[in-house]
C-alpha cells in the first residue's frame, strides 16, 4: 500500500476562545443556537443549578428538543403540549371536506365497520368527487374481503391501516401475502422500509419475505434493491439477488454502498472483473481494501498532513463553541475558499479540523488520515496506536471538541456517563466531563477501555461493534450462533453476510468503516497486513472472541 501527499502550507491566525466551563445562565442566553449550546443547556439544568423561569427561557432557545435533553426538561417543566388539529367539527355527512389528517383520524377500521352498508357507499361517493386518497379504502368496505382488495389494487392506505391495528403484526405479515403493486406504492411510505429491514436483517417472517423475491429490482430505491437482495441470498436466489444488487449497485448514490452490492455480485458470480472494478473504487472501504489484495498492484492515495507548527494561535481546540463556529463558516463557504482556509488550520493541534475542510474542498476524492496527539497516544503498541487512530477517525475525524447529537464527547465520543465512571476507576479526581475535550484525556480513557474490551474480543472487527453498540450487544450477537459461523448454511458467503446482517444498523456501518481506517493506519506505522486476516478471523472463535468459548463478564 503507498501511502502519498503531504501538504506544505503557511499558518494564519484565528481568534476565540469563549469559556473553559459551564457557562452561567447569561452567558447561555447570549450563545449561538446550535447542539454545542443544547449539550450546555442539558449540563445547566442536570446539574440542579437553574431556577424554573430559568429553565422555561433556555427551553426555548433549544436547537434539537430530542433525546435525553427533553427527557430531561419534561420531567422538569412537563411536557410541551402539542398543537392538535381540531376534527371535531367533521362526522359522517361532511368528512369528505376535511383534510387529510382529520380524513385519517376519523376513517378508522372501527368507524367503519360501525357504518351500514348505504353509509359507506355514499360515504365512497363523496370521497371519490373530493379526490380523496381514503376512497379506495372506504370502497374496501364492500368487499368480502378488504385487506385482500388493498393488496390486489396496491391500496396502501388500507393495508397499512390494519397492519397499524393488529395486535400481532409479525403475525399478519406473514399471513397476508403481499401483491407487487403494493409492495412497490409501499416504498416510500415512512414505515414501510423499518418493516423490510427489520424482517429481512433479523430473518423474520419468512412468508412475508417470499413476496418481495416477485418485485420487479427496477422499481426500487438503492438502499432497497440491496436490501431486497439479502433477502434473496436468505432464500438461496441466488439469480433474483444478482438482479437487485445490480440495481443497488446502479442507484447507489455513495461509492461505499455502491462498492458493497458490486462485491455481492462478485461473490455471487465470481465475475473477477468486477473485482478489478471495486479494486479501483475512490472510495477507500473494506470491499475496494479487500479487493486490492486480489487484483490489484496500486498505490492508494491517502494523506497524511504532518505540519511543523505545533498550534494555531488564539484558536481554542478544546472549546466545542470554537469548533461550531468553525464548522457553520465552512458550511457556508464557496469551494474556492476552503483550500485557503484550511491552510489556516495546518498545524499539529488542529489537523482535525485541516483535514475536515481539506476533504470537504476536494469534494471527498482524497482521503485524510491524521495521527495529531500522537504524544499522548499513550502506548508503544503499533496495534492498538492504529485501533485508536482507526476508531476517532469515525468517532470525531479528530475534532478535540467534538459533540454528538448523544452528547459523547471529544476526539473518542465518551458518553458522560462511561467517562464518569472510567475517570472513578482511574482515581482521577476533580474530574469534569469537559475534561473529555482534551486530547491527553480522550487516548488515556480510550487506552482503558479497549484494556476491558480485549479482555473477551480480539479482533478489530468486533471490538469496534463493541465500541459502539456496547459490549452486551456484541456478546448477544456472538452467543446467537447463526452469524459469524463457519457453520452457517450461508458459509460460502461468510463473513460478509453476517456484516450486513448485524442486528444494529449504527454499528454494521460503523465497524465496516474502522476497519478500513485500521487496515490504513497500520500501514502509515510501518506494520502492513491482509483485510482478508481479520475478515477470516471472524469466523474462528479462539482467535477473534471469548463469548463464543462461554468466557462470562
Amino acid at each position: 500500500m503507498g501511502l502519498l501527499i503531504k501538504f506544505s502550507l503557511f499558518l494564519t491566525f484565528l481568534v476565540i476562545p469563549l469559556w473553559a466551563s459551564v457557562p452561567s445562565y447569561e452567558n447561555l442566553k447570549a450563545a449561538p443556537k446550535g447542539l454545542v449550546k443544547d449539550y450546555y443547556i442539558y449540563r445547566f439544568a442536570k446539574e440542579n443549578r437553574a431556577s424554573k423561569a430559568q429553565l422555561k427561557k433556555l427551553r426555548t432557545q433549544i436547537y434539537r428538543y430530542q433525546g435525553s435533553i427533553k427527557t430531561l426538561f419534561d420531567k422538569k417543566l412537563g411536557v410541551i403540549k402539542q398543537k392538535v388539529t381540531d376534527c371535531s367539527k367533521y362526522n359522517l355527512s361532511n368528512i369528505h371536506k376535511a383534510n387529510a389528517i382529520c380524513q385519517n383520524m376519523l376513517l378508522s377500521i372501527s368507524f367503519m365497520n360501525s357504518l351500514k352498508p348505504e353509509q359507506r357507499s355514499a360515504l365512497a361517493k363523496r370521497l371519490k368527487n373530493a379526490n380523496s386518497k381514503f376512497y379506495n379504502f372506504v370502497q374496501g368496505f364492500s368487499k368480502d374481503d378488504p385487506l385482500g382488495y388493498y393488496i390486489k389494487i396496491g391500496d396502501t392506505t388500507g393495508y397499512f391501516k390494519h397492519y397499524f391495528s393488529a395486535q400481532d403484526k409479525d403475525k399478519f405479515l406473514n399471513t397476508h401475502k403481499l401483491s407487487s403493486l403494493l409492495i412497490v406504492n409501499s416504498i416510500n411510505h415512512w414505515q414501510f422500509k423499518t418493516i423490510i429491514q427489520e424482517s429481512v436483517i433479523g430473518k423474520k417472517n419468512d412468508e412475508f419475505r417470499r413476496s418481495l423475491l416477485k418485485v420487479n429490482p427496477d422499481k426500487l430505491s438503492g438502499d432497497m434493491a440491496f436490501l431486497f437482495g439479502l433477502n434473496a441470498i436468505l432464500f438461496h436466489q441466488e439469480d433474483k439477488a444478482v438482479k437487485f444488487f445490480e440495481v443497488a449497485a446502479m442507484k447507489s448514490k455513495f461509492a461505499s454502498n455502491k462498492d458493497n452490492a458490486n462485491f455481492w455480485i462478485y461473490l455471487i458470480t465470481k465475475n473477477k472483473n468486477l473485482l478489478k472494478e471495486i479494486a479501483n473504487s475512490a472510495d477507500i472501504n473494506i470491499y475496494s481494501l479487500y479487493a486490492r489484495e486480489f487484483s490489484s498492484n496500486e498505490k492508494i492515495k491517502i494523506a497524511v498532513p504532518k505540519p511543523a507548527t505545533k498550534e494555531l494561535l488564539k484558536y481554542d481546540y478544546t472549546d466545542p463553541f470554537t469548533w461550531q463556529r468553525t464548522r457553520e463558516k465552512v458550511a457556508k463557504m464557496p469551494s474556492s475558499e476552503l483550500i485557503s482556509y484550511a491552510s489556516r488550520f495546518y498545524t499539529q493541534s488542529t489537523l482535525g479540523e485541516y483535514s475536515y475542510i481539506m476533504q470537504k474542498a476536494h469534494n471527498y476524492k482524497i482521503h485524510f488520515f491524521p495521527m495529531p496527539f500522537m504524544e499522548h497516544i499513550g502506548t508503544d503498541d503499533i496495534k492498538r496506536q492504529a485501533l485508536i487512530l482507526a476508531l476517532a477517525r469515525q468517532e470525531s475525524r479528530f475534532v478535540p471538541s467534538a459533540i454528538s447529537t448523544s452528547y459523547a464527547l471529544g476526539m473518542m465520543q465518551f458518553m458522560p456517563f462511561l467517562a464518569v465512571d472510567i475517570a472513578a476507576k482511574l482515581g482521577i479526581s476533580k474530574f469534569d466531563i469537559d475534561d473529555m475535550f482534551k486530547p491527553q484525556i480522550a487516548y488515556k480513557f480510550a487506552n482503558f477501555h479497549l484494556d476491558y474490551l480485549e479482555k473477551y474480543l480480539y479482533n478489530p472487527i468486533f471490538i469496534a461493534y463493541a465500541y459502539n453498540g456496547g459490549i452486551g450487544f456484541t456478546k448477544r450477537m456472538l452467543l446467537r450462533g447463526d452469524l459469524f459461523s463457519r457453520k452457517s448454511e450461508y458459509s460460502k458467503y461468510e463473513p460478509f453476510l453476517s456484516m450486513d446482517l448485524v442486528p444494529y444498523a449504527e454499528s454494521r456501518v460503523y465497524a465496516k468503516k474502522v476497519l478500513a481506517n485500521y487496515i490504513i493506519y497500520l500501514a502509515v506505522l510501518g506494520k502492513s497486513t491482509r483485510i482478508s486476516h481479520f475478515l477470516n478471523n471472524t469466523l474462528i472463535p479462539e482467535l477473534s472472541d471469548g463469548f463464543r468459548d462461554k468466557i462470562s463478564f
